[in-house]
């Protein structure tokens, strides 16, 4: 039986999205029959994948434009599994938003942005975290800001924002780094958005919601090979 899963923050920004849009998105697969919900072609849905838990923190993904409609985009994994616990937004250099920047405010500096300590940061004179954040102030969840883009795109959102400088940063040291990578070793150095927050979940203590993420994301691999190579064979 097809499961339809319930709207989450991604799957409404991305309707937005396409509403607001001017040209249709296209990419390579774009003629095949696809979920609307987890953008998979049809036969290689996974919807039935996605169980709604509870995050010890809270996440803002900020996707950059050309992300949110890609079949590929890993951020929203985070979303599937964490929807009460996630908002999402569409980055812009210099029109952020209002609910956005209400929404930072309101955290009143219970808010980090996950990003490294770059050149360009220290350059920038950018505050840093030193020491992972506790998970929670009191009663509220501590909210992480997950740019959501290639890396070329992560870092021009990053460095390049005005509206983001006064919120700290937090870089996942060398240690964490090298533990997690152990632990999983089919991983190579270059992460996706949600093999980022699985460390991160990692660094911050908690190994279950890190493997429960990081699972969901092996899950969502397999889904896209299936998709593509059926798609090659049947050339859409």
């Amino acid at each position: 039986m097809k499961v339809t899963p319930n709207k989450h923050c991604v799957d409404t920004l991305r309707e937005q999205c396409k509403t607001d849009s001017m040209r249709p998105f296209t990419a390579r697969g774009s003629n095949a029959i696809r979920c609307p919900h987890c953008l998979m072609a049809e036969f290689a849905c996974f919807c039935h994948l996605r169980e709604n838990q509870t995050s010890p923190i809270e996440f803002i993904l900020l996707f950059h434009r050309d992300e949110i409609h890609k079949p590929t985009n890993s951020g929203r994994l985070i979303a599937d599994l964490y929807p009460d616990d996630t908002q999402a937004y569409l980055w812009s250099r210099t029109e952020p938003q209002q609910a956005l920047l209400d929404h930072i405010e309101n955290k009143q500096g219970n808010c980090t942005i996950l990003f490294p300590n770059t050149e360009t940061a220290q350059a920038q004179k950018r505050q840093t975290r030193s020491a992972a954040p506790s998970s929670n102030k009191g009663d509220e969840k501590h909210t992480f800001i997950i740019l959501d883009g290639t890396w070329k795109q992560a870092s021009k959102m990053f460095h390049q924002s005005e509206w983001l400088k006064d919120i700290p940063h937090f870089e996942i040291n060398s240690e964490a780094q090298r533990s997690f990578l152990v632990r999983h070793s089919s991983h190579q150095m270059q992460f996706a958005t949600a093999e980022v927050t699985a460390m991160l979940f990692d660094a911050l203590g908690h190994s279950k919601h890190s493997q429960q993420l990081l699972s969901y994301y092996q899950a969502f691999n397999e889904h896209c090979l299936i998709s593509r190579k059926r798609g090659n064979n049947e050339h859409l």
